[in-house]
């Protein structure tokens, strides 16, 4: 079964970039985040203040390796992340840092929710998928 999700074409159309709504929940608390689909990333890595509203309690360090440097960030999980209607994963680890303010987005869906999934992207036709039996995104 496949479940259309849709993106944001203009950042896709300027940037290349996948970015879709998540959902992410914790605790009874719950955001909606537009997230970068980057399959590059080891966690689902969102800014500090969200650990903040989303009750998060860091359980330890976990290093990092960006395109400039090594640096460590807080790690912690979070109850459920869904991509639209029914995509999701639970029990995913999240980790916090800095993003730069002109980021077209709010975090990135990295490994730890990604991992759950086949995925397949294709620039060429702006086309997504993500299938464990029930998630493809598309072209709205």
């Amino acid at each position: 079964m496949r479940v259309s999700i849709p993106f944001n074409q203009r950042v896709f159309r300027d940037f290349r970039l996948f970015v879709v709504p998540a959902l992410i929940e914790n605790q009874g608390r719950s955001l909606y985040l537009p997230m970068i689909i980057d399959s590059g990333a080891s966690y689902l890595t969102v800014r500090p203040d969200v650990f903040d509203q989303l009750g998060i309690t860091p359980v330890q360090e976990a290093p990092l390796v960006t395109a400039s440097e090594r640096a460590v960030a807080p790690l912690g999980r979070v109850d459920k992340v869904t991509v639209g209607s029914r995509c999701f994963a639970v029990n995913v680890e999240m980790i916090s840092i800095r993003f730069p303010e002109d980021l077209p987005a709010e975090g990135l869906l990295g490994a730890s929710f990604l991992r759950h999934f086949l995925v397949s992207m294709d620039y060429e036709k702006g086309k997504l998928e993500q299938r464990h039996g029930i998630c493809v995104c598309t072209k709205q």
